[in-house]
């Protein structure tokens, strides 16, 4: 499965269980409608810093969150900013 990416708000962190709950925005890239739930998380020290009522943007892989970070505004699910995705379509960063 590849990864896929998505934005939202932590409800509740479990670190004993490995888990966080999130209120997430409809998920385009497997069809999910905005909603809530619990996530599995790769690894606990994810979950450090986060806090209920942070905005965060996440990667889902395997089922499980592989990355959460901070959301800032601006910002795609991939954590891009508009001026990222108008230079990589641009073809910035290509060799010549």
């Amino acid at each position: 499965m590849s990864s896929i990416f998505g934005v939202g708000v932590v409800q509740a962190i479990d670190v004993p269980g490995g888990r966080v709950t999130i209120a997430y925005e409809p998920i385009e890239g497997i069809n999910w409608p905005a909603g809530t739930m619990p996530f599995q998380v790769a690894k606990s020290a994810l979950l450090e810093g986060v806090v209920p009522g942070e905005k965060v943007r996440f990667r889902l892989e395997s089922q499980q969150i592989a990355d959460l970070k901070p959301f800032t505004p601006g910002q795609n699910a991939q954590g891009q900013t508009p001026s990222d995705r108008s230079a990589a379509a641009n073809g910035a960063g290509r060799r010549q």
